[in-house]
């Protein structure tokens, strides 16, 4: 096997030479003092590939034959659970997460998570531009009548539009985090003709404004576009690099929500969301107009068979491999949960188990527990070499087991518009008759002491310097 001792990622050795070129350039240059200054402006310069992130050569046999185990292990386990495995009845959860503890799930996922990641936790921050919707999807808090419904009940909804500069001024705040990999969200607005002219000006901004901060990637987690729509957005990104001479990477994601054609309509009745085929194509029209990577996602808690969704997840990330040659660079696998103050509808929502010190302590395992980490190591043993996401939808405690399948956490995420630089002070102390929107409840974890606890049990936390 090719080795990979704890913090080595796979190089090919004309990479390694042509990355040493540069560094001995840039000494003789006179822009780095020294080997060490050379090789961190060296690997700022470059430009995110998720491939750079696995410990060990995915072609070498002996790998090859682990990871057909691992996939073995998933197939079996799917065929004899896959219909027994049903949200409309929680005793299935236990069951089923019985027979996966068993069967050696659990360990196998977590063994091969380690052997092609290794240790590592990516993460990215979270930025919201605007919250305006046409959408009517049941379960968001911010679709068309969600909103009206809770305005009904007297309870002011403003819509938040950040401006191109508080757009600069919210990344900036996700950035002090020690983020290089930040997410852009939006509301289903304008229409999709007139999107790109919309958000190119914000795309711009915010990389010439992060030029000397170390902005590794944009993730645009925005609705679907025509393939000429994201061939004018990849372009604008690729000139305003060429200009700056930065080397940002731009990835689309986009969650299918659930896979299930039935539930999806159910679930989006009107607005471009409604669309199942045009959604569940916008990866590949992305990779075909230049986009440099995509992401995957489903909301687990709208179809009752989760494992359809896993299975439908690993079909979609297996067509885009074999025709564009790249796996997603992220696959996300959220669960549907309930914001206090606005009454969503989640046809199957999980009940939690019992939490002490907020959700940073698990004092009692429910079935969304056992739920949470079957569905992250059934996706782990179906998917082994895709950066797999874990959120802040869920607490601490829950968090610190997923990591055992997770490779990708988001980390001190506010899912609401300018929440990240407390751009809407005078909102904030009207605590309920002032709502705004948020996509779902979180529990935000500190930078410092969540890289400090990681090091603690093992991990290697990759991020920036926290200011």
């Amino acid at each position: 096997m090719s080795k990979s001792p704890e913090q080595f990622n796979i190089y090919s050795e004309k990479q390694a030479q042509e990355e040493a070129q540069k560094m001995q350039e840039k000494i003789s240059k006179g822009e780095a003092r020294d080997y060490s200054e050379a090789e961190q402006q060296v690997e700022a310069e470059k430009k995110y590939d998720p491939k750079s992130e696995y410990h060990v050569d995915l072609e070498d046999p002996e790998v090859k034959e682990k990871i057909e185990q691992a996939q073995k292990l998933y197939r079996e386990f799917l065929q004899e659970n896959f219909e027994k495995f049903d949200l409309s009845n929680e005793q299935s959860i236990e069951d089923v997460y019985n027979k996966a503890v068993e069967a050696g799930v659990f360990n196998k996922a977590e063994e091969i998570r380690e052997l092609v990641f290794g240790k590592d936790i990516h993460f990215y921050g979270v930025s919201y531009l605007w919250d305006a919707c046409v959408n009517h999807c049941h379960y968001c808090p911010g679709s068309v009548p969600n909103r009206q419904k809770a305005i009904k009940e007297g309870k002011e909804f403003p819509l938040r539009e950040l401006s191109v500069p508080q757009a600069v001024e919210d990344t900036k705040a996700v950035m002090k985090d020690g983020h290089k990999h930040v997410c852009y969200l939006t509301g289903s607005t304008p229409s999709i003709d007139k999107y790109p002219d919309k958000i190119i000006p914000y795309l711009e901004s915010v990389i010439e404004e992060t030029k000397d901060d170390g902005l590794k990637e944009i993730i645009l987690n925005v609705e679907p576009l025509t393939e000429e729509g994201f061939r004018k957005v990849a372009e604008a990104v690729r000139t305003v690099n060429e200009r700056l001479g930065t080397n940002v990477s731009l990835q689309f994601r986009v969650f299918q929500e659930t896979y299930n054609r039935e539930v999806y309509t159910q679930m989006h009745p009107k607005g471009p969301k409604a669309d199942y085929d045009f959604r569940i194509e916008s990866q590949a029209r992305a990779l075909k107009a230049g986009v440099d990577n995509v992401g995957l996602g489903a909301l687990f808690g709208l179809n009752k068979l989760p494992l359809e969704e896993i299975e439908a997840l690993r079909q979609h990330a297996e067509r885009l491999e074999t025709e564009f040659g790249k796996a997603p660079a992220r696959i996300c696998l959220p669960s549907a949960n309930e914001l206090e103050n606005i009454g969503v509808e989640i046809p199957y929502f999980i009940k939690r188990g019992i939490y002490n010190a907020g959700r940073k302590e698990l004092a009692e395992k429910g079935n969304y527990e056992r739920f949470d980490e079957l569905i992250y190591a059934l996706a782990r043993l179906a998917m082994p070499k895709v950066n797999i996401v874990s959120s802040e939808r869920d607490g601490e405690a829950m968090l610190k087991i997923l990591d055992k399948y997770a490779t990708c956490s988001t980390l001190n995420v506010h899912p609401g518009v300018g929440d990240n630089a407390k751009l809407f002070p005078k909102e904030e102390k009207e605590e309920f008759a002032n709502v705004h929107f948020e996509q779902t409840t979180t529990f935000p974890r500190d930078p410092k002491s969540t890289i400090e606890e990681m090091k603690k049990r093992g991990y290697n936390p990759i991020l920036g310097e926290i200011e």
